[in-house]
């Protein structure tokens, strides 16, 4: 796992902490970690450790500004801030996932194990979601043979597409 702070060194400080009833998590290399002062022995730093937490947790994930900068991450759909997302646990509508995607995958990811819908599907959307599923991938297959002018190949997969939309 890399480092949430730089993404460039292999994380191996990881800290929780549960203020008000909310768990955060942070895994930060042995740099981030010094720098944000916690990577010293545990015992020493336990009641500051607890007490500073929350604000380093903020700084670390970009949910607080550092003092005498603005932040400019709110979601220009709904005007939902990083911070009111982590407050509150909640997304403000479907545009905050793809805005706030580079803070929030890593979480999703770390909650549900994967950051794509891969569950149950209704029995009677099963045939048309593999229809447009097969669609997709032979419109991508497509634009390779045609990028790669491989003519005779494209005019195959959009015999395929044809035959896939009569069917559908």
């Amino acid at each position: 796992m890399l480092c949430q702070h730089c993404g460039q060194h292999e994380a191996t400080r990881f800290y929780r902490t549960t203020v008000n009833g909310k768990t955060q998590e942070l895994s930060l290399c042995q740099t981030c970690a010094a720098a944000a002062g916690l990577d010293v022995e545990f015992a020493q730093k336990f009641p500051a450790f607890l007490g500073d937490m929350p604000a380093i947790l903020s700084d670390m994930m970009g949910l607080r500004a550092p003092a005498g900068r603005q932040t400019h991450h709110v979601c220009p759909s709904c005007g939902i801030n990083l911070q009111d997302i982590s407050r509150t646990g909640k997304a403000g509508c479907a545009s905050c996932y793809t805005h706030f995607q580079a803070v929030l995958l890593p979480y999703i990811r770390k909650m549900h194990g994967n950051a794509v819908h891969t569950g149950r599907v209704p029995s009677g959307q099963r045939a048309e979601l593999r229809r447009r599923s097969e669609r997709t991938r032979l419109e991508a297959q497509l634009q390779e043979a045609i990028g790669a002018q491989a003519f005779e190949r494209a005019a195959e997969l959009r015999d395929e597409i044809k035959q896939l939309e009569k069917e559908g």
